[in-house]
């Protein structure tokens, strides 16, 4: 829950426009239909925020990462309520598996994860993570997804009354 409290608060965002070069490899905006989205330019500095972990920053930088983007959608939906989705390119194939290694390592920082397992979607390798539920009333299901293939990772976080894990694969190969 705290990457989607962190991701919900803090970021600079712009109104998007579907097509643009900073927006390949993000979720459609017709995967969500209904449900308003923004586009935002991720930074070292903004990956560091999604977890409480010793110099992240530097670590994120180490692994050759090169440029982000994410779509976030939000609102009200009888489905989806919110959604991220990622594009991070790092400059080899070894960081992005790294990255992607390092959240699976520090699950617990990212998501205070309930359960993690192995995913693969479209070829890409990764893990499937379940944060804690959270004690809220009316509270939905989270899962999040982050995979890797070539210097690319692509990262999925889904929420409200339909987010399962087969939803989450599905919407994941579409990125």
């Amino acid at each position: 829950m705290a990457l989607v409290i962190l991701t919900a608060c803090g970021s600079a965002s712009t109104t998007s426009t579907a097509g643009t070069d900073s927006t390949s490899g993000l979720l459609a905006a017709s995967a969500v239909p209904g449900v308003p989205y923004t586009d935002t330019v991720l930074t070292v500095g903004e990956l560091a925020k999604d977890a409480a972990l010793p110099d992240m920053a530097s670590r994120i930088g180490s692994m050759g990462y090169v440029k982000g983007s994410e779509r976030t959608f939000q609102g009200e939906s009888k489905h989806l309520t919110f959604v991220v989705s990622r594009f991070l390119d790092f400059t080899s194939s070894a960081g992005a598996a790294a990255y992607v290694a390092y959240v699976h390592d520090n699950a617990t920082a990212f998501f205070g994860v309930a359960g993690v397992q192995p995913l693969t979607s479209q070829g890409r390798q990764g893990w499937q993570f379940t944060p804690s539920a959270c004690a809220c009333h009316l509270a939905n299901p989270v899962v999040v997804g982050a995979v890797s293939n070539g210097p690319v990772v692509s990262w999925l976080e889904i929420n409200g009354p339909d987010a399962t894990p087969a939803l989450l694969l599905s919407l994941l190969a579409g990125t």
